[in-house]
């Protein structure tokens, strides 16, 4: 229940600032679309990430909505909400500060051997539920022609999600007893991110 006070208490900060942006700039928003590669590196291993945000820009702020794959440790599909901040420098280039935040879906599959040398015949099931996804950082967008840019960014990222793992074992339904762990995972991670906004 705390987790899911907090993913809610960030969505309502982060869209906070694009109401504010409506009043500060009367311009029309503009429809963008980024997609981005990302190497991941954490405690266990590093890996790799994908990601597409669409969304508009209305003035220096960007809102969007994002989904990807993130294959650090365990493959999974962060679906979050992407807001920006920008910050005019020289050349028409960008800095930037961003926020996501949203749902962290696992998809993992699982092969497990069906015998143990120590015990009956065995099988193991597996449930999955997701949990937060978290991303925050900054970066540097360089202008192109045709209002396209080039994006650099790096930052921290955390993803959670539980895992059910019951394993049963007996030659029939009648004599199987089960075994039941419950796991929960909490992956924090550093992001670098390369990118192509258009």
């Amino acid at each position: 229940m705390r987790r899911k006070t907090v993913g809610i208490c960030l969505v309502l900060f982060m869209l906070t600032p694009v109401l504010h942006a409506q009043e500060e700039n009367s311009s029309k928003p503009v429809f963008h679309s980024l997609g981005q590669v990302a190497l991941v590196n954490g405690n266990h291993t590093v890996s790799g990430a994908l990601q597409v945000v669409n969304g508009f820009s209305l003035g220096n702020w960007y809102a969007g909505i994002g989904a990807g794959i993130d294959f650090y440790r365990y493959r999974s599909i962060p679906l979050f909400l992407d807001v920006r901040r920008s910050f005019n420098i020289k050349k028409g280039n960008q800095l930037f500060i961003y926020t996501d935040g949203g749902y962290n879906v696992p998809w993992v599959t699982r092969n497990e051997p069906l015998f143990s040398i120590w015990s009956w015949p065995t099988t193991t099931d597996y449930t999955y539920n997701g949990g937060i996804y978290l991303d925050a950082g900054l970066g540097y967008a360089l202008q192109v022609k045709g209002g396209h840019a080039f994006l650099l960014s790096t930052g921290f990222s955390h993803k959670y999600f539980t895992e059910r793992r019951t394993t049963f074992f007996g030659r029939t339904t009648e004599s199987e007893r089960a075994e039941i762990q419950n796991l929960s995972y909490s992956l924090n991670r550093l992001m670098i991110k390369l990118g192509w906004q258009f």
